[in-house]
């Protein structure tokens, strides 16, 4: 008979537990959702201020959760700086390589340029890039050339036989 009565009690007690379970995922998620909004505004290189007053924030809290989201990505705050950087300079290379695949040539600069300033916050500058550079410098110089002689070249010989 006990177990018919507790039957009952537990029933009401497994609904607030999943209610709570379930607000507690969409707290969960909401932030999650506002922590790459947040992100995603810094990337686009927008004051701390503008995003307090977009996101009802004080300009205080606004940097509290700046603070939290790098840190939250287990980086020290120059490396927290750096991957700020790198996800603004990916956005910047999918716009230019676009812009280059659709025939602008101009953007074929600001794909290299990119690239560069992208190599610099990975790293591979320095001790690795003349690595690389002297490879590169050995393929080219072992590398057969690809282009026939000039003409010109051809003329002066058939001259110079005459």
């Amino acid at each position: 008979m006990s177990k018919t009565l507790a039957e009952p009690e537990a029933t009401p007690n497994r609904a607030k537990q999943a209610r709570s379970r379930r607000r507690r995922l969409e707290a969960r998620q909401a932030k999650a959702e506002r922590s790459v909004r947040l992100f995603d505004l810094l990337k686009a290189g927008m004051p701390i201020a503008e995003i307090a007053l977009r996101e009802g924030f004080s300009v205080r809290r606004a940097r509290e959760i700046v603070q939290e989201i790098l840190e939250r990505r287990e980086v020290d705050p120059p490396a927290g700086f750096v991957q700020l950087q790198i996800g603004r300079l990916g956005d910047a290379m999918m716009v230019a390589h676009t812009a280059m695949m659709e025939g602008d040539l101009q953007a074929l600069d600001r794909v290299l340029r990119i690239v560069g300033e992208l190599d610099r916050y990975h790293g591979f500058c320095g001790e690795r890039a003349e690595t690389a550079a002297g490879a590169t410098r050995a393929l080219r110089a072992s590398a057969p050339a690809l282009a026939l002689p000039a003409p010109a070249d051809a003329a002066d010989k058939s001259l110079a036989n005459d």
